[in-house]
């Protein structure tokens, strides 16, 4: 063998250990990235005001929790809902952050704008997420201002959830 043959393997070489560790972090890239998509928000479905509700009632409506469903389908997207959580009244719009890595999932909802009332509505927030595969996931969801500034202070949910195609997962949040 001669020099430039020996030249030419050796590129080959690293040529094909490029391609095969470019190969490994497409796949980790895929699997972390996580996309939100189909955002649709319920409007007001009820709300009550401490100044204006009976106190038994407005004590019974801030008790209720809210519930995150989440089912996996086939194609490695999650329908997700957020039902019954609560918000400030005159919210018309809210969206869903989420973030992937190592493992956790970090689910933020935020409103279009902050909106300032005396009452608090009940709304509903479905969504889509895509690129996740079957498997256990350390979850965190935060309930946050339309700045998105998540702290310990609105967290609503931290735990492990396992995901498994077309099974249905509920979770209770701690608004």
């Amino acid at each position: 063998m001669n020099m430039k043959q020996l030249k030419t393997i050796k590129r080959l070489t690293a040529f094909g250990l490029l391609v095969l560790m470019t190969a490994c972090s497409t796949e980790n890239t895929v699997i972390g990235n996580v996309g939100v998509s189909d955002v649709k928000s319920s409007g007001c479905k009820a709300s009550a005001s401490r100044l204006d509700s009976r106190p038994e009632y407005y004590n019974n409506f801030v008790g209720q929790k809210s519930v995150l469903h989440l089912t996996l389908g086939a194609d490695n997207i999650v329908n997700a809902r957020f039902a019954d959580f609560m918000d400030n009244c005159s919210i018309e719009l809210f969206h869903v952050d989420a973030s992937s890595s190592e493992g956790k999932i970090v689910l933020v909802l935020y409103p279009d704008k902050d909106m300032a009332t005396n009452c608090i509505c009940r709304y509903d927030v479905d969504f889509k997420m895509q690129n996740i595969v079957p498997g256990s996931y350390q979850l965190e969801v935060y309930h946050t201002a339309a700045d998105k500034q998540v702290s310990k202070g609105n967290r609503v949910y931290s735990g492990t959830v396992s995901l498994e195609n077309g099974k249905e997962v509920v979770l209770t949040m701690s608004w």
